[in-house]
């Protein structure tokens, strides 16, 4: 089976300074790679007359079903406690990544030793790269026609799955593309390949976001939690660096844990105390999921646990009216729920190879590129130096190599 990852990349190096003609001088490309699951078998789009694709498209009613009947409870008590359930049953370890790890778990460097299998870049192809925004649906289908321009040769896609980790603009067009290709009367040009594709969530997208607006929204809080810390003189940004980010959660939730078991038996699961019910939420629930839903639980392959959790925070997310993520986990779910009840041998697929569904590896090479592209380099140079990189990525030893004596 073949997963691929389709994105936005814009060169950093770009003039602000408005004209008469436009707003700044970044150059918008495309990027696609792929990865290959030898271990799965190809996954048909039609199996026992049930198609990958739900007719209903996002079943809302499923997902009000699932969250009464199975997440009610569970949603219920503070996603520490819930953790704790996981590690009394044997579900969850407790010890299988490094701390410097976690906190440099949206920090792309190779310098950094703690890797994990998951994050090897080996195998991993890059199908194309060329100058194009990706704002539209048409975008998005000329885009994936870089695959499909392939596939004419080799026929892999041919009646098979085509898993397509992307983000929430991502999800959205394509998922407008493949609906429209099964109308009579639809207004685009659709190539009938689309129909192989089916987006997928981007995880690491996801703990990003929602890392990224637990700091926004409680920012008094950690704005004190930094001064206390670091000193009164020191800034903290309104939107920090994720590292920074990732630091100042990590603070907090380690700090609770000390002077946790002495709360709760002071003040008991009782108390009515807004603030306090606010900060126990804050400490106890919000941080500790966001934290772990990408880092711990889908890099250690936990299906279950990461399914549940991402759908706890979709909660969060609609909580804070948070425009796209309160849309982009309902989606996911509403597939993986579709494929459970119609026994469609996808479900088992993304269970069993969780962790190969992850846009770390389009990340990875966004940030080598942007590493490796000259400051004034133009289009060309850019282009270029992406199939550069994706050749060695290609012939991972040879990057290593290279990586060493150059």
């Amino acid at each position: 089976m073949y997963i691929y990852n389709l994105d936005d990349y814009y060169d950093i190096y770009e003039k602000r300074r408005p004209n008469t003609i436009t707003l700044s001088t970044a150059n918008h490309m495309t990027t696609c790679i792929c990865k290959q699951v030898s271990d799965c078998t190809p996954i048909p789009i039609v199996f026992n007359n049930m198609s990958v694709h739900n007719p209903i498209n996002i079943d809302a009613s499923n997902i009000c079903f699932r969250l009464i009947h199975e997440y009610h409870k569970i949603f219920d008590i503070a996603y520490t406690n819930r953790k704790k359930q996981w590690l009394i049953n044997g579900q969850l370890a407790n010890d299988t990544f490094d701390q410097i790890e976690l906190l440099t778990i949206h920090y792309y460097d190779d310098a950094i030793a703690e890797r994990k299998e998951e994050h090897s870049m080996k195998g991993i192809q890059l199908i194309g790269f060329q100058e194009k925004s990706l704002h539209s649906i048409n975008d998005y289908i000329e885009a994936l026609q870089m695959i499909l321009n392939i596939d004419k040769d080799t026929g892999y896609l041919h009646n098979y799955v085509a898993s397509l980790v992307a983000d929430w603009p991502g999800q959205l067009f394509v998922r407008k593309a493949i609906t429209n290709l099964h109308k009579t009367d639809s207004q685009y040009s659709i190539p009938a390949g689309i129909n192989s594709f089916i987006p997928i969530l981007g995880p690491l997208h996801v703990s990003l976001n929602s890392r990224e607006h637990v700091l926004i929204i409680y920012y008094t809080f950690f704005q004190k939690l930094f001064h206390s810390v670091f000193g009164k003189r020191k800034v903290l940004a309104k939107k920090p660096k994720p590292w920074r980010i990732n630091l100042l959660l990590d603070l907090a939730y380690n700090g609770w844990c000390k002077i946790r078991n002495i709360i709760i038996t002071k003040f008991g699961n009782t108390c009515k105390d807004i603030e306090y019910c606010m900060i126990i939420d804050l400490l106890d629930n919000i941080i500790p999921a966001t934290l772990d839903v990408y880092s711990i639980l889908f890099r250690s392959g936990l299906f279950n646990e990461y399914i549940e959790t991402i759908f706890r925070i979709w909660t969060f997310a609609l909580r804070w009216k948070r425009h796209n993520y309160n849309k982009a986990p309902l989606a996911f779910l509403s597939d993986i729920f579709y494929w459970q009840d119609t026994n469609h041998p996808f479900a088992e697929a993304v269970k069993l190879f969780l962790v190969n569904f992850n846009d770390y590896y389009i990340e990875n090479m966004h940030s080598k590129i942007r590493a490796h592209s000259p400051v004034n380099g133009n289009i060309d140079n850019i282009i270029k130096q992406a199939y550069v990189i994706g050749i060695l990525f290609a012939n991972y030893f040879l990057f290593v190599l290279c990586s060493i004596y150059l």
